[in-house]
């Protein structure tokens, strides 16, 4: 079953707004999976990408801060499984000490 969607122009994209497919670069590189809720930082670097238009789903185009954090911390429990095999490594543990910092921080 397919979710209704918008295919909406990068100046009316809002944080929060969650998107309905895989955004793709150029080389066809998966940027943000589909059902990725979008961040300021993610929508400011659309640009940098040549991205200009976005597929949004319409069900949740909003969605409240409550499935943010779901998101969020659904992402922290996938970096502790991808840093799953060097945990004790020093250089592992500070790599995935920054990242999950970069993955929890609110939007500036």
């Amino acid at each position: 079953m397919s979710h209704p969607r918008n295919f909406l122009p990068l100046h009316k994209i809002k944080t929060g707004m969650v998107l309905s497919d895989d955004l793709l670069d150029k080389l066809g590189h998966i940027l943000l999976p589909a059902g990725t809720i979008l961040t300021g930082s993610m929508i400011n670097s659309m640009p940098h990408h040549d991205i200009h238009h976005l597929s949004i789903l319409l069900k949740n185009a909003a969605v409240s801060e409550e499935d943010i954090l779901i998101a969020q911390q659904k992402k922290l429990v996938r970096l502790k499984h991808i840093f799953r095999q060097a945990p004790n490594e020093p250089h592992v543990s500070t790599l995935l000490a920054y990242v999950e910092k970069y993955r929890s921080d609110p939007e500036p």
